[in-house]
């Protein structure tokens, strides 16, 4: 695949993924119904981790087998799975849901932070302005006038923020290592090591949890969100992370409002596409626009000599 091919297939890419998480948000919502949180991330990390060994196995690897390797894969494992959605769901607990939605348009902020203060890259002004534009629609999407500062919302939105910066933390790891492995190897190795650490959390939610309270329609509906919103929606991250900058991932995060307001209506009838979420929608769309646009200027010869990132 060409260059300019390969940029568009991780942009096509990156929407997908906002879609498969979209739909963990509503699928997730009616499994929490019945299925503790723990238990439920844990399902979510060891199934993808059970499933992407086995598909390397069966395609005989590669292995990693350097300890400088490891270490690094272990760290994004740790910062990308186990503290993002183990932060996320636990901060979810103690704040409100739009409190949270809000919050996660941090993320590609911390990113571009993050890769300037790495020397990883030095983001255009193009960019800049378009992660603004579509972070500025998405909060207008939500409404700011909802956000709630009541007592006892503040560490569950602490610990939003947190899970963001390590989201934004793993997209910046997983870069450089991308350039030596595959997405199929690393998304191995991050599940394996996540593992680890979802293991104490997922356990104690066992206990809470009884066979008979969860029915088989629950449970496939859990196989649904370790397989699409899991498996395949960190692959295809990945993927695009080999092709794409950090901050140009982390944008299209600005795409789940969106998708959650436009198909809302077709779950609640009494809800309508209002024009906030056309001006919104547009919005989003026109940040996104200018950040594609930069990544394309960067991505060529110029751009390149310019401290491009690929």
């Amino acid at each position: 695949m060409s260059g300019a091919g390969s940029t568009r297939g991780a942009w096509l890419a990156l929407v997908v993924v906002q879609v498969l998480f979209a739909s963990n948000a509503i699928v997730g919502r009616l499994v929490l119904q019945t299925v503790p949180a723990g238990l439920l991330v844990f399902c979510r990390v060891v199934g993808a981790a059970g499933a992407f060994l086995l598909l390397n196995a069966a395609r005989g690897g590669p292995w990693i087998r350097d300890r400088r390797t490891l270490l690094h894969v272990a760290l994004c494992g740790l910062l990308g799975v186990t503290g993002n959605q183990t932060l996320f769901v636990f901060g979810l607990s103690h704040t409100t849901a739009i409190n949270a939605t809000i919050l996660t348009t941090t993320a590609p902020v911390f990113t571009v932070l993050g890769a300037v203060l790495l020397g990883q890259e030095r983001p255009s002004a193009a960019k800049l302005w378009g992660i603004a534009l579509a972070g500025a629609g998405a909060v207008y999407l939500v409404g700011p006038d909802r956000l709630s500062f009541a007592p006892g919302v503040a560490l569950g939105n602490l610990l939003i923020l947190l899970a963001m910066v390590c989201y934004a933390g793993y997209f910046l790891l997983s870069k450089p290592l991308l350039r030596r492995l595959d997405a199929i190897t690393t998304s191995t190795y991050i599940m394996a090591f996540a593992t680890l650490g979802v293991v104490p959390f997922g356990w104690s939610a066992f206990g809470g949890a009884t066979g008979a309270a969860i029915s088989p329609v629950t449970w496939g509906l859990v196989g649904f969100i370790v397989l699409f919103p899991t498996i395949l929606a960190y692959l295809l991250n990945l993927w695009a992370l080999r092709r794409v900058s950090p901050q140009t991932v982390a944008s299209f995060i600005y795409l789940q409002p969106l998708l959650a307001a436009l198909v809302s209506p077709l779950v609640l009838p009494d809800e309508g596409i209002s024009p906030r979420t056309l001006v919104a929608g547009l919005t989003i769309f026109a940040g996104l626009g200018l950040v594609i646009r930069a990544e394309r200027r960067e991505a060529s010869p110029a751009g390149l000599g310019a401290g491009g990132v690929e």
